[in-house]
């Protein structure tokens, strides 16, 4: 039996994924807890994971060789770039000023791309009806409406990032309604699915503490790993896909 277009890279987004993981769980354990931003996993190993994430997207563009798949995989890749850009901006390593707003952008235009990677996909299955799309969009726009209203919205906030914060969960709800439909009829996408659902609950965790002060122990870590995990999954679920 012969080895797959992706098997080499396979093994090196494995790869990628254990430094990751081990990384992070060494921050978990040996990093001190700072009681300002609830993280214990140190910032250099929260971006160098972020990072790692974009290597292995990176990778797996790199890999493929079937020429539909390998625009995806471009799209993915590039979506990512728009994740890292987005952390270093949150991070304040790349300082800016109104740094959540430009962070916002810099992810919805990651979710832009990703977006457009499950459109592709989806055209190219042909097995989804012409409202299928129409329907997950739908319910998950309620969804992030719903959490805006009731986790997020602070009028005492402003109305530039109040509205802009609901523009971009409504955006990223898109991108995880489409896996989560794509998903629920295709096993094959369901890490895809179950990572842009991780991605809505660390950005509904982030947001109500940005905005409405959320606090509870260790949160700084639940946001970075939920959100690291549903990238990975992303990526990877739709990169590795046979």
């Amino acid at each position: 039996m012969g080895s797959t277009p992706l098997s080499s890279a396979r093994r090196d987004v494995y790869a990628i994924d254990g430094a990751a993981a081990a990384l992070l769980l060494l921050g978990l354990a040996l990093g001190r807890r700072d009681a300002k931003d609830g993280n214990s996993i140190p910032l250099p190993a929260r971006m160098l994971s972020s990072a790692l994430v974009l290597a292995a997207a990176l990778r797996l563009w790199r890999g493929e060789k079937r020429p539909a798949r390998r625009d995806e995989a471009r799209l993915i890749a590039a979506g990512m770039g728009g994740g890292l850009a987005g952390d270093l901006i949150m991070a304040q390593v790349i300082p800016l000023p109104q740094h959540v707003l430009f962070g916002m952008l810099a992810f919805g235009a990651g979710h832009g791309l990703y977006i457009r990677a499950l459109l592709r996909r989806m055209r190219a299955e042909a097995r989804a009806s012409a409202r299928e799309p129409w329907l997950a969009l739908g319910g998950a726009w309620l969804v992030a409406l719903a959490g805006w209203r009731l986790l997020v919205r602070n009028p005492t906030v402003g109305p530039a990032l109040n509205y802009g914060a609901l523009a971009y969960a409504l955006l990223l709800s898109s991108m995880a309604g489409l896996a989560g439909a794509r998903g629920a009829r295709d096993r094959r996408g369901a890490p895809a699915a179950l990572g842009g659902a991780l991605f809505l609950i660390s950005d509904m965790i982030l947001a109500s503490r940005l905005f409405r002060g959320t606090d509870f122990p260790q949160i700084g870590d639940a946001i970075w790993l939920t959100y690291i995990a549903g990238q990975a999954l992303i990526v990877e679920g739709m990169g590795l896909e046979e």
